[in-house]
């Protein structure tokens, strides 16, 4: 029994290493895009200027665009690191609440009513 036990530990150990090195690994690669989205603005920016472009309504839609992905997806990385860090990466499964549970479960056995049904003659 003792056996089992510390397996299961050594499996929910393994889930949260994994978890937390998907998250730092989203981490950098969120990192890395908004520089890589902050130098297109700036070098987009200075050919629009450079080229006398002045049409108010895209530099307003191109500056929402660049300023929202990392407000948005910031927002994600947030929730990820909630999920990974708080609740120690426990699976989606077991953080369903009970109404749910019972509700997958009748649907289930109503579907597998519904074939038995079918294959009587």
């Amino acid at each position: 029994m003792e056996n089992v036990h510390q397996s299961e530990k050594f499996v929910r150990a393994q889930r949260q290493v994994a978890q937390i090195k998907k998250f730092y690994k989203h981490v950098r690669i969120f990192i890395v895009v908004n520089i890589i989205l902050l130098l297109i603005k700036f070098k987009v920016q200075d050919y629009f200027d450079s080229q006398g472009f002045n049409d108010e309504n895209f530099v307003d839609w191109f500056e929402w665009n660049i300023i929202g992905t990392p407000i948005l997806w910031g927002i994600i990385l947030l929730v990820h690191g909630i999920y990974v860090f708080k609740f120690k990466a426990i699976p989606w499964t077991e953080m369903k609440p009970g109404f749910v549970k019972n509700w997958e479960k009748k649907q289930i056995e109503k579907f597998l009513k519904e074939e038995d049904d079918k294959s009587k003659p």
